[in-house]
């Protein structure tokens, strides 16, 4: 029970910082916050996945977002030993997933608004973006790492 609100906390919290800064964010229409580095601006809209692939696919991609979400709930469901470690990696994941996927639902596209200045052909995010991946690498360090520790 402790694990899984330590999960579920940690959802909350990135579905909070996801959609509080994509309402507020995503109307800017270009805002240099650190200069050459990184700058704030509505993309427009994303109805596709990272790099351009998949436009217009919202269906599809909610359809199998909400597959993952299940997936890896399953997969929760049978790790054993979670530590904190594996506590805040799942929490990103799954938070980052729900906080696109509730665009992808209500809006019909995800709010992407963070470039990076440094690298023009990288493409928009958000932080459910950014939560989700450093989540995703986290996972796999525990799985890789950690988790086969835990059990011995």
């Amino acid at each position: 029970m402790k694990n899984f609100l330590k999960i579920a906390i940690c959802i909350i919290l990135v579905l909070v910082i996801d959609l509080v800064t994509k309402h507020f964010l995503f109307s800017i229409d270009y805002y240099n916050l650190i200069p050459n580095v990184i700058s704030i601006a509505s993309n427009g809209g994303n109805t596709g996945a990272s790099f351009g692939i998949f436009q217009g696919k919202t269906i599809e991609l909610s359809i199998i977002s909400t597959i993952m979400i299940i997936a890896l709930l399953i997969f929760n469901h049978f790790v054993k030993n979670k530590n904190t470690f594996y506590c805040i990696s799942m929490g990103f994941v799954l938070g980052g997933a729900l906080g696109n996927l509730f665009d992808r639902i209500f809006l019909g596209y995800v709010r992407d608004f963070i470039f990076l200045d440094f690298w023009p052909t990288f493409p928009t995010f958000n932080f459910a973006d950014s939560f989700l991946c450093i989540g995703a690498v986290m996972l796999a360090i525990f799985i890789l790492f950690m988790g086969k520790k835990n059990e011995k």
